[in-house]
């Protein structure tokens, strides 16, 4: 597959509310971007496996590994002082029971170290010492402080020397042997070459293995991207057509182009590789992986993988259901007094922009009026924020009496639980924005599309309204999630209510 940068197509006119208007998107430009988005769940689901896969098959390789050492300690043959008798049986286990809890204690220890993450084989080497040393020696230590200090250490050290021997053997041994199934490997048919065409030649005659099948190539022009946000959107969709999950940037490329592949390879799931260059050669980072003669350096990966998506996946399912089920009087409540004090719809349905830059049906509480719309333009100049990508009015006179109070306490935003069910959106998250407002960003802006949008996030905790600048909106949402734990999310959540009940910064 051999594709060229385009020229993008005019956008889409926004609709009255700011949303996209989905009925004037072909069907099939619609099927292909619900297809994208199901490319981008793929990706994920088989790396989490390919992930998990190899992380047990270590696992399982360890513990083999440490049971076969123990189990030829114990059959060797040795004369012990009767004083260091009792020692020796604790250190080397001589009975199923008591090798098991060995082999547990030792495999807790290198999952703490974390002697099982994806690092140079130098890292693993140290880690691997530092969890044998927990294990073995610090359980031991007051036993060592004695008058038979000297041969007791020197009976620990040779078991420390080699456990940490038969592991890192066995590691290399077990890396080589699996290497198809290392989830860190690139799989060359499922790579997109990205570059400008003298480049994309050399690195094709050069660098790629003929005897497998050939990688996608997308070329660009030396001038890319002309604009921004379609170029890093048609490359977002080139990667779902090429079935990437990888991208390999041949040749320069201009600060502007560098960003826009890092942004849409990380939306689309995909890591980015750069060849390896004079200027990466003296920095740590990024890491070196070596593929046949071409070493390059991964760039960056998706925002979160493995198990951070099961495991944020599994929270918002949850928390939806939960907060469904919990706060379904309240959403009643609410509903009946939308109904009764304006005619129109209980619901609001508007095209916000989320995960890869795709668009979705977002939902809410009707808090305006029904012809809200139609007289967005008197409105229009009220703008309470300077900054163009941010847009609220303060005394909406479109918003009926019931709306402002759902507003003031976020009650309008409950059934984004259902958007959360459907994988649109999550619980915590940067918030979705309205594609009229996208269509005002800089590339930078779009790191906020590498992850799903959610209901409460950073900025909502932070201030809300009160935070004006949107540089400042999305240095809090980069730094969320450059820095993701599951612990974060849960501590969002729990800043959201005293947020929401102060009902501080919000219109």
């Amino acid at each position: 597959m051999n594709r060229s940068a385009s020229t993008p197509d005019a956008p889409t006119p926004a609709s009255p509310d700011g949303g996209r208007d989905s009925q004037s998107i072909p069907a099939q430009q619609l099927v292909s971007r619900l297809e994208a988005r199901q490319h981008v769940l793929a990706l994920q689901r088989r790396r989490f496996w390919r992930e998990l896969a190899f992380a047990f098959a270590i696992l399982a390789a360890d513990a083999l590994t440490i049971a076969v050492v123990f189990v030829l300690l114990a059959r060797i043959p040795m004369r012990v002082d009767p004083l260091h008798a009792e020692f020796v049986k604790g250190l080397i286990p001589t009975n199923p029971p008591a090798l098991l809890r060995r082999i547990t204690l030792l495999l807790f220890c290198l999952t703490a170290t974390r002697a099982y993450s994806q690092s140079q084989h130098g890292e693993q080497r140290d880690r691997i010492a530092l969890a044998i040393v927990l294990g073995i020696v610090l359980p031991r230590w007051t036993e060592l402080l004695t008058t038979q200090f000297v041969p007791r250490v020197t009976v620990i050290t040779a078991v420390v020397l080699l456990l940490w021997l038969a592991l890192v053997l066995q590691r290399r041994a077990a890396s080589v042997a699996m290497q198809t199934f290392d989830p860190r490997r690139l799989d060359q048919e499922r790579t997109l070459l990205v570059g400008l065409r003298q480049q994309l030649n050399t690195f094709l005659r050069e660098q790629v293995d003929h005897s497998a099948p050939s990688p996608s190539v997308y070329e660009i022009a030396p001038e890319w991207p002309r604009e921004q946000q379609e170029s890093w959107h048609m490359l977002y969709e080139e990667v779902h057509a090429a079935k990437a999950d990888a991208i390999i940037l041949v040749g320069p490329l201009s600060d502007d182009a560098l960003q826009t592949v890092l942004i849409a390879g990380s939306s689309a799931g995909c890591r980015v590789f750069g060849l390896r260059r004079r200027p990466l050669r003296e920095m740590n980072n990024p890491t070196l992986i070596r593929r046949g003669e071409g070493p390059i350096a991964l760039l960056s990966s998706p925002a979160l993988l493995g198990w951070q998506l099961v495991v944020k996946r599994m929270l918002d399912v949850t928390g939806a259901v939960a907060g469904m089920i919990i706060l379904s009087p309240i959403m009643a409540v609410c509903a009946v007094l939308v109904k009764l004090t304006s005619p129109g719809p209980i619901l609001f349905t508007q095209t916000r922009v989320g995960l890869g830059g795709e668009p979705f049906p977002m939902l809410k509480l009707r808090t305006m009026v029904q012809d809200a719309e139609a007289r967005q333009a008197e409105v229009a100049m009220a703008n309470v924020y300077s900054d163009p990508q941010l847009f609220k009015i303060a005394g909406d006179p479109r918003i009926t009496k019931v709306g402002q109070f759902l507003r003031r306490s976020s009650l309008d935003e409950l059934p984004q639980l259902w958007n959360v069910l459907r994988g649109e959106m999550s619980l915590v998250g940067p918030r979705p924005p309205l594609p009229r407002e996208v269509e005002k960003y800089k590339v930078r802006h779009f790191v906020r599309f590498e992850v799903v949008p959610g209901i409460t996030g950073p900025w909502q905790v932070s201030g809300r309204n009160t935070i004006t600048s949107f540089d400042d909106v999305i240095k809090l949402e980069q730094t969320y999630i450059s820095d993701w734990t599951v612990w974060r999310d849960l501590l969002l959540l729990l800043r959201t209510i005293p947020a929401v009940l102060s009902m501080r910064g919000a219109l």
